[in-house]
């Protein structure tokens, strides 16, 4: 059964045989089985009554659940974090919003629903409707509306009466409409900015409060003529229309010519938490002062029918080498975590700096194989470059900050790989200038299973309500709940139209236009202003020079830009992704049934900076994200899908999502390395304490016992809660 347990019962022992036992029984048990079960283990005497205090503690404390089923109470364990069952940064991502507030879960729960009691009606006479809508025309009309209604809305707040009993009053600057205004700018400037990548030289929405603000008297600065230019280099639409939605064929020809030639390999990155403890003779006690954390990259390659011809049926593995030497290896750092390993951080960068080496640990991967580097783990065999590579994930780094990437501690040496892991991989795509008409750049993508952007969702919306009357002349719903319906995430609201849309023909998918971002608009220079004579060079150096001068003063401690000289910050992995990463972001419509399984976002890695400005020519950018889409759909009908149901942590429905079969595959192995990681930092752990303590230690009495999800959710919460403002960036996305 579980470990024997010393000496006489008391209540951490009770209540810790009771986790064993319902760790043991997965289907949950009742009290009256967790009484005699539990009790008869410990020699126990107290009554079943007692057992009930048990439990309603252990409820209460969060370490199990109480279901009830047919009028029969069922005590369950909470969902655990361990080996083969992990959890990716988009699954922390998806569970934030139920962790931080009932409130907004419930109200996306009634706006998902509401989409789909509409779904058959409204959402497909949308969906149908979106095929004729141009996307960069669609998204200028979105934004000058939204600026209208601001404009609006600011000159009743700032109006004065001018006679009667109020002259000299601001008779609408009330509580309501300040709140309004406050949301209204917050939205624009997130769309704008954030999601992009308009330059404040052509639309300058200040922010609400603050010195400059709006509600200070600040104005509105915008050109409606260069608005429209920038964002037919930001929007792509599908085919030679552009339209918002389309379809994406492939031909016959060339399917067969992806198979025989397209290797396509897939990554995952996930983690696991565990509390690691050594039994002694007063009974083994979880502390959660020794939460270890595992993290592991995994790349599954899928070779082409040409090399299976001649080699025999290949799928390679590559990962980093999960042995004892590794664990102390600082070239993998960042596989095996825990808070007393490193005392300087704060919980709350340590928590960070955790959720950065899941990221980093898994770009390792991505690199080496997008770069002809990578081995197979199992032979040695050198793995053929990929044609497409798709992360699970987002391929933004996670941790992209500059006051992040700067620090001279554990948690910068972490985000500063990241950031050059990442500066490596567009290296390789910008070895091959896009005119270039013999070849074309590999594709590095993302299969993005869970996102708080909300982009697509509020066009959707705006659209339903408003915008079709201004290109069709009539609303498709003038009533359309609006506020209801907004707490929808583009995902959700993407599958839902999707799933309205008849099956494509053989060979073909629906998708969506691309939206294209640059990597300051994911950082805290997403809404810099820059002069003429100014760029990213100049912004970096002057706070170089500004560091160096307050250490003449204060003899503090140096930042890393301050530490380097400047023509290193020159050629600097940061100042590179400022100036040329592009991210390009968009949907495909592989989904369809009543309910329908959930669709990943799609974004790959591109540089486009010298065709999306407003002098240039925008046609080769437009050429080269088309050609992009269309080989990323042919990589996907060659490798085709998988249903995921494996990443269901906090609720007991069943939640289907589809993505790459690639993808699927490499999760899968890594459930296996996730185990032989576990089992070699405890074997490592058992010989060093040996040593320290010079006396053989039973290795059955370490353990890593798993730490259930929801209490995890919660720490990673509390440290995103607990970082300054300024650190509270837009990565859950």
């Amino acid at each position: 059964m579980y470990s024997e347990a010393f000496g006489k019962a008391d209540v951490p022992k009770r209540e810790a045989a009771i986790i064993q036992f319902l760790r043991e029984n997965p289907e949950g048990a009742t009290a009256s089985n967790i009484h005699q079960e539990v009790s008869k283990h410990l020699g126990d005497t107290i009554s079943r009554p007692a057992y009930y205090k048990l439990l309603e503690r252990l409820v209460a404390a969060g370490k199990i659940e109480q279901a009830k089923e047919g009028g029969t109470r069922r005590y369950l364990l909470l969902p655990q974090l361990h080996a083969t069952s992990r959890l990716t940064l988009d699954d922390v991502y998806e569970m934030l919003p139920f962790v931080q507030s009932s409130e907004a879960m419930a109200r996306a729960i009634e706006a998902h629903q509401y989409f789909l009691e509409h779904r058959d009606t409204v959402v497909r006479e949308a969906a149908h409707a979106l095929f004729e809508e141009p996307a960069p025309n669609l998204f200028y009309l979105w934004i000058r509306n939204l600026i209208e209604l601001l404009e609006a809305d600011l000159k009743s707040y700032r109006y004065v009466e001018k006679k009667g009993s109020y002259t000299g009053q601001a008779v609408f600057a009330d509580n309501s409409l300040e709140r309004r205004l406050q949301s209204q700018c917050d939205t624009l400037r997130d769309l704008l900015y954030r999601q992009l990548s308009i330059p404040r030289s052509i639309v300058d929405i200040p922010e609400w409060n603050g010195l400059h603000g709006l509600k200070q008297g600040e104005q509105l600065g915008y050109d409606w003529d260069n608005l429209k230019i920038i964002l037919e280099k930001r929007v792509f639409g599908v085919g030679e229309k552009q339209t918002v939605l389309g379809l994406v064929t492939v031909t016959p020809q060339a399917l067969a010519k992806a198979k025989q030639e397209y290797v396509i390999s897939g990554s995952d990155g996930s983690f696991h938490a565990g509390t690691l403890g050594i039994r002694t003779a007063k009974g083994y006690i979880e502390d959660e002062s020794f939460v270890v954390t595992f993290n592991n990259g995994v790349a599954y390659v899928r070779s082409s029918e040409r090399i299976n011809q001649q080699k025999g049926q290949k799928k390679f593995i590559h990962s980093a080498p999960v042995t004892r030497q590794t664990l102390d290896d600082p070239a993998y750092k960042g596989m095996v975590l825990a808070p007393f390993m490193f005392p300087s951080l704060t919980d709350s960068e340590y928590e960070h700096m955790a959720r950065a080496a899941t990221d980093v640990v898994q770009m390792r991967v991505d690199d080496e194989v997008f770069n002809g580097k990578a081995r197979d783990i199992i032979t040695g065999e050198q793995i053929s470059t990929p044609r497409i590579h798709i992360r699970d994930g987002t391929i933004t780094p996670q941790e992209r900050y500059f006051s992040h990437y700067y620090r001279m501690d554990s948690y910068g040496d972490i985000v500063r790989e990241g950031i050059a892991r990442s500066r490596s991989i567009l290296e390789r795509i910008r070895a091959i200038p896009i005119e270039n008409s013999r070849s074309k750049p590999q594709i590095y993508a993302g299969s993005v299973k869970s996102t708080q952007n909300r982009l697509f969702c509020r066009l959707l919306n705006w659209y339903i309500a408003q915008g079709s009357k201004l290109t069709r002349g009539e609303a498709i719903a003038a009533n359309w709940d609006i506020s209801r319906a907004s707490y929808i995430s583009d995902i959700d609201a993407m599958t839902a139209l999707f799933a309205t849309i008849p099956s494509p023909p053989q060979g073909s998918l629906w998708v969506s236009c691309v939206v294209l971002r640059q990597f300051a608009s994911l950082t805290e220079f997403f809404d810099t202003k820059f002069s003429q004579k100014n760029d990213w060079f100049d912004l970096l150096l002057a706070r170089r020079n500004k560091a160096l001068d307050e250490y003449e003063k204060y003899r503090n401690t140096l930042p890393y830009h301050a530490l380097i000289s400047e023509d290193e910050l020159a050629n600097d992995s940061y100042l590179y992704l400022l100036e040329n990463a592009d991210y390009a972001s968009f949907y495909i419509g592989h989904t369809a049934g009543n309910p329908a399984p959930k669709i990943p976002r799609y974004e790959f890695l591109c540089s486009l900076r010298p065709y999306i400005s407003l002098e240039n020519n925008s046609k080769p950018a437009l050429d080269y994200v088309q050609s992009a889409v269309q080989e990323l759909v042919t990589g996907l009908l060659t490798c085709e899908f998988q249903l995921d149901r494996d990443h269901n942590y906090m609720s007991h429905l069943n939640i289907v999502k589809i993505i790459p079969s690639v993808v699927y595959q490499a999760h899968e192995f890594a459930k296996s390395l996730g185990k032989k990681l576990e089992r070699d930092f405890k074997s490592t752990v058992v010989r060093r304490l040996a040593q320290r303590r010079n006396q053989p230690i039973n290795e059955g009495d370490v353990d890593v016992n798993p730490m259930n999800v929801t209490r995890y959710v919660q720490r990673f919460n509390v440290a995103q809660q607990a970082l300054p403002p300024s650190e509270q960036n837009d990565s859950m996305r």
